[in-house]
């Protein structure tokens, strides 16, 4: 392989940096498969990076499929979706981020909520430091004891439910942003 592929292969590399690495070595296999192939069917270097495409859009489609094919939430999803974006095009610079952001936020208050409920039902029981300032006001109303517990269970459920919902939008806008993309699997 000359120089130009290899460089090629480089940028191609930078630009996968949030793939795991066997990830990472599988795909630089299959392109440096697939390049030989290419080159004993009589085309150039040249010939072959210009049927490929970009390497910033080649990884950003491989990034799109790991993405898409990860099974729930994870923290490594979650990075490759923002590593991902980092390719994306300017159409998407703040719809990907903001909804992956909604997912994280909505999970996390989730966790919060419980917290809270918990705190709120038992502080007459048990105080700490912070106890005192923990209170939940829901347009107004300060519910105390099991009615503070139950509202935090509702609102948990509810904030991990809409995690999710914002988490598989991010999902759907990713796999949508690959569809047109360049797909090496079928190419001649």
């Amino acid at each position: 392989m000359d120089n130009r592929l290899e460089k090629y292969l480089k940028e191609i590399d930078k630009h996968l940096r949030f793939l795991p690495i066997s990830e990472k070595t599988d795909i630089l296999s299959e392109l440096k498969s697939s390049f030989v192939d290419m080159a004993h069917d009589g085309m150039n270097s040249e010939q072959i990076i210009e049927k490929m495409g970009s390497a910033k859009e080649l990884a950003a489609e491989y990034l799109g499929d790991a993405i898409v094919k990860a099974n729930g939430f994870t923290w490594k999803g979650f990075w490759m979706a923002f590593g991902f974006y980092s390719l994306a095009s300017l159409t998407w610079l703040s719809v990907i981020p903001t909804l992956a952001s909604l997912a994280f936020s909505f999970l996390l208050s989730s966790i919060v909520s419980v917290l809270a409920g918990i705190v709120v039902a038992f502080k007459p029981f048990a105080s700490f430091y912070l106890s005192e300032f923990i209170v939940f006001n829901i347009f107004g109303y300060k519910p105390e004891g099991l009615a503070a517990f139950v509202i935090g269970i509702v609102l948990a459920i509810i904030f991990f439910l809409l995690g999710i919902l914002f988490w598989k939008l991010t999902v759907i806008t990713i796999r949508k942003l690959g569809d047109g993309r360049y797909k090496l699997r079928h190419m001649a």
